[in-house]
């Protein structure tokens, strides 16, 4: 009672009178300065994203004080589920289902139409760049789906619909997207390792990134030298340009740098061998740029994507692939624009020939095949299945994940590849961080040869120690 005083009693109500407190939310945040801390952010975001834009419309740079314009990457990657979702909102707006309800049950099937959607549409150029979502993806985000209304029930803030709904479309997820993302569950058991044979070779596969133009070229060759490899596959050995590629020509300190190893080099890609080379090949998949990627002037220079070294390893050969596929799209291309579409189907289809260039070679070719490099293709991309004849090495990684290549912050695509015949053995593949001089991490393994006797086409190999000029 907040008046003095009560007419039934005669008495002063001695209690204080009542103020209004505003509502506190977590923390003893109030409920306002919450929404305008909100509002903040968001528009923070909006701002950053119009910047960017309009920067990479104007300059035609895609990074912006080194940070990289979010509009791609939120487009591609976001969309799909966040249309999906959209769309299914209105159609359960008559349910009568709580709105907590209705966001989970469209999230959920959201999730599930954009795997079944890839699961279609892969192998598309159409669906080239919603693939590029890390495809750990497939199997977190219905995972966090189930704990998620696995809460809300056991605190019976669900309905018994949503809940099943979630769970079978959640389940269904998994169920579809677990062998699309490149998960190594050999790790889990350790089916794939095992101890690798005397006379192993070690074998460092690594996209360089431009070579050593960030800066440090001392801290570039330590780090290349103490890999302390018998076999290096090295790709992007060139120079950043805005035109054609420009190569690099350090053959002087190459040798310096590696006494007694053997070179072998065609455009950007590179190998290095402490095992004579018998006999390379360059492939020229891409003699001019593929029609509709004029605009991509590093294009011009790309002509060479496989470099193939045969390398007489004590008294037999071995086919070593070394590879750098094109890219699936430009960076420095506005996005939606009809040149960035005109861009992404003319690489998917060049991309999708010089897997089938490579192929062509190793099915032709009687020798043992390691093929290592940086294939621009994540799990489940169809083109892999053109390799199907060959064994994924990372098989015998610890790794659950073997993710190569990081955007920013910790390497979540798995962009490079490493892949054996069956007659020839990977123990211990790994991949580790390139101490900040590429986006892609090294991979590391050991290799070996089957034990049958020497190949006759080696018994006069070249020994002179020089092998292909770098």
């Amino acid at each position: 009672m907040n008046a003095e005083t009560d007419p039934a009693l005669g008495v002063k109500d001695a209690s204080p009178p009542t103020t209004a407190v505003p509502a506190a939310g977590r923390g003893g945040w109030p409920r306002a300065t919450r929404r305008w801390l909100w509002r903040g952010l968001a528009a923070a975001l909006l701002a950053w994203l119009l910047a960017t834009f309009v920067h990479q419309v104007v300059t035609g740079s895609y990074w912006l004080w080194g940070i990289p314009d979010p509009l791609p990457l939120l487009m591609f990657l976001a969309g799909p589920p966040v249309l999906l979702a959209a769309a299914a909102m209105p159609v359960l707006a008559r349910s009568g289902l709580p709105r907590r309800d209705r966001m989970l049950i469209s999230l959920s099937v959201a999730v599930l139409g954009v795997i079944v959607l890839h699961l279609l549409l892969a192998g598309s150029w159409l669906w080239v760049l919603p693939d590029l979502v890390p495809p750990l993806l497939y199997v977190l985000l219905p995972l966090a789906l189930l704990v998620v209304v696995a809460v809300l029930r056991w605190r019976q803030m669900l309905e018994r619909y949503a809940w099943w709904t979630v769970l079978v479309a959640s389940l269904a997820t998994l169920g579809l997207g677990a062998g699309q993302t490149g998960l190594n569950l050999a790790a889990l058991t350790g089916a794939g390792a095992g101890p690798a044979p005397p006379g192993a070779v070690r074998v460092v596969s690594w996209d360089t990134l431009h070579w050593d133009t960030g800066g440090k070229p001392a801290q570039f060759y330590r780090f290349l030298t103490g890999q302390q490899a018998g076999i290096y596959l090295l790709q992007d050995y060139e120079h950043p340009a805005g035109g054609p590629q420009r190569p690099v020509d350090e053959a002087g300190l190459l040798r310096r740098e590696f006494p007694g190893y053997h070179f072998a080099s065609s455009g950007d890609l590179l190998t290095i061998s402490r095992f004579p080379i018998v006999q390379w090949t360059a492939f020229e998949t891409n003699p001019a740029p593929p029609p509709g990627t004029a605009n991509i002037p590093f294009l011009k220079g790309w002509k060479y994507t496989i470099l193939r070294t045969d390398i007489l390893i004590r008294g037999k050969l071995l086919s070593v692939y070394n590879v750098h596929f094109y890219d699936t799209f430009s960076l420095d291309v506005v996005p939606l624009s009809a040149t960035f579409f005109r861009n992404v189907r003319a690489l998917a289809q060049a991309r999708h020939d010089q897997f089938a260039r490579l192929r062509a070679d190793i099915t032709a070719n009687p020798h043992p095949v390691l093929v290592s490099g940086n294939l621009n293709t994540l799990p489940g991309g169809t083109d892999l299945r053109l390799l199907g004849a060959l064994r994924d090495a990372a098989r015998s990684s610890r790794s659950v994940y073997p993710a190569t290549f990081a955007f920013i912050g910790p390497a979540l695509w798995r962009m490079d590849w490493t892949f054996t015949s069956h007659d020839v053995g990977a123990y211990q593949y790994s991949t580790h961080g390139p101490q900040g001089l590429s986006s892609h991490s090294v991979q590391d393994m050991l290799v070996s040869l089957p034990s049958s006797r020497p190949d006759a086409t080696s018994s006069h190999p070249d020994t002179s120690g020089s092998g292909a000029k770098p």
